[in-house]
């Protein structure tokens, strides 16, 4: 398992299926290495381990392939949404957008897929972990009709240029695609509709 550079200082480890991890994303900055999701794989948690320097950790959401390693890893502090937190005993609430002083912008970010997801942007690419994907209601890939509409109002207002999507190959996707694709379906929804059924690639 090796770090993949997007930039000098944007990097991801590969998400893997065995054991089921995912996608690690790091940033560097001048004074902190911010770690985008632990994995649950224990080469994510030796690799970032075997990163010099302090480190602050940052969850995308509760599921164990995103924050399975968090007691495996060694950092400063971490951020995460409350349900987050509740589920890893501590940690930063991001109840709102926050811009800190190295450059790091944490967001919110609605999703069907879990509950309380976050995400993060640095210099023109945006981690949004699983924040994309659909839920699965009665054996069928939906979307919430308002949360969706919610998920495209604040992906409209980054700055990214690239959202980082994990368990997806190519991990990176131009911002316009990603965003004319959400659009489309949106745009199919009808009055009185709760839930959206996700396009089949």
């Amino acid at each position: 398992m090796e770090w993949e550079w997007l930039s000098a200082q944007v990097a991801h480890l590969p998400a893997t299926e065995a054991p089921l991890s995912a996608d690690v994303g790091l940033v560097r900055t001048d004074g902190m290495l911010w770690i985008y999701d632990v994995g649950a794989a224990p080469a994510a948690a030796a690799e970032v381990n075997a990163l010099p320097g302090k480190k602050t950790v940052v969850l995308s959401h509760f599921h164990p392939d995103h924050m399975g390693n968090l007691e495996q890893v060694k950092y400063e502090t971490f951020y995460g949404g409350a349900f987050t937190c509740k589920k890893a005993g501590g940690g930063i609430v991001v109840s709102r957008e926050l811009f800190l002083p190295e450059g790091v912008h944490l967001f919110p970010l609605p999703s069907v897929h879990a509950k309380g997801c976050i995400g993060m942007e640095y210099a023109g690419y945006a981690f949004l972990g699983d924040a994309l994907y659909p839920a699965v209601k009665a054996g069928q890939a939906v979307y919430n009709v308002s949360l969706l509409a919610q998920q495209l109002q604040v992906l409209k207002g980054l700055q990214a240029e690239w959202f980082l999507v994990s368990h997806s190959r190519p991990f990176a996707h131009k911002r316009d695609e990603v965003l004319a694709r959400l659009e489309a379906l949106y745009a199919k929804r009808v009055p009185g509709q709760t839930y959206l059924p996700a396009e089949r690639n």
